[in-house]
């Protein structure tokens, strides 16, 4: 919507945007809506990003009243010095809360997936798990026992998944951080919003978000996985002066692909309409199953 203003020092108008988050809410955690209205709220001024300006809200985060943000091109047109600078942002983020973990627990409505939250997500793939044998699909899952019986190792087996992930060092994490919810601006700059999914936990599970989903909604990117997490390794070790061996680092990015694999995507899978399954089939097994299903048999392979 176009608003016109009048005040000092003068008038003119701008472009706003009534948000209303429709992110689905697990009982037991804080609504998106809530976490999203409080990191504008409450953490904005910290945050080494631009993010857009945040008019009026509900209490709940039911509807946000905010500046409307624009890309000057699409997210499926970035160049690799797109990427660059996202990924360098996302390190700077990172950087400005590493090691608050215990500061940022002030504010209740961030999502704590590896502690506080952690069983609500296991017990709800666990659950996704069951249906899916139960209704036998999706078939390229449900009718193939190596792969269900693989599922149920990771859900059965989540403490000692997230093991690597609890001992890092914790950080403030956006939680969808890709260049769908990044608008590149005309003179190169980079705003961020949708933080729906703001949280505390290591830094890695930003980065792996950052990857899987630029794979899974474009076609072709100008880095590919290893370039991406190596550039951020750099941004990270130059800025923090925090370096991980090859040997920790594959196994700390199995555990958040194994993770985040439980957490977001059993249950979306279960819930989804089988027409649409078989739609992006071979996106699903290219960009996650035959990943995560590869760490389960290494890491898991003997529990």
């Amino acid at each position: 919507m176009s608003v016109n203003y009048h005040g000092h020092p003068g008038q003119g108008s701008c472009k706003l945007v009534v948000k209303e988050p429709r992110g689905t809410t697990r009982t037991g955690l804080a609504g998106a809506g809530r976490r999203e209205v409080g990191v504008y709220q409450f953490l904005a001024g910290q945050l080494p990003l631009i993010v857009p300006t945040l008019i009026a809200a509900s209490p709940t985060g039911d509807w946000l009243l905010m500046e409307a943000v624009p890309p000057s091109q699409d997210a499926s047109l970035w160049e690799q010095k797109d990427y660059l600078k996202a990924i360098d942002a996302l390190s700077q983020l990172h950087d400005r809360f590493w090691g608050l973990g215990e500061d940022l627990n002030a504010f209740p409505w961030l999502s704590r997936p590896l502690r506080a939250d952690f069983g609500i997500h296991v017990a709800a793939g666990e659950h996704a798990v069951e249906k899916m044998k139960y209704h036998g699909k999706p078939t390229y899952i449900a009718e193939v026992p190596s792969r269900v019986k693989l599922l149920e190792k990771l859900t059965s087996n989540a403490e000692m998944v997230v093991a690597p992930l609890r001992r890092e060092v914790s950080t403030f994490l956006h939680g969808d951080y890709w260049p769908g919810n990044i608008s590149v601006m005309r003179d190169g700059s980079q705003i961020v919003y949708d933080w729906q999914l703001a949280a505390i936990g290591p830094a890695i599970l930003d980065l792996l978000v950052f990857v899987k989903k630029s794979f899974w909604w474009f076609d072709s990117l100008p880095l590919d996985e290893a370039e991406i997490t190596h550039y951020y390794r750099e941004r990270v070790r130059s800025r923090i002066g925090v370096i991980w061996d090859d040997e920790i680092w594959e196994e700390l990015w199995d555990a958040a692909l194994m993770w985040r694999f439980l957490q977001e995507w059993l249950d979306l899978i279960e819930a989804s309409p089988e027409p649409v399954l078989e739609a992006r089939s071979d996106l699903l097994e290219t960009v996650w199953l035959e990943p995560v299903l590869s760490a389960i048999e290494r890491r898991l392979g003997d529990s």
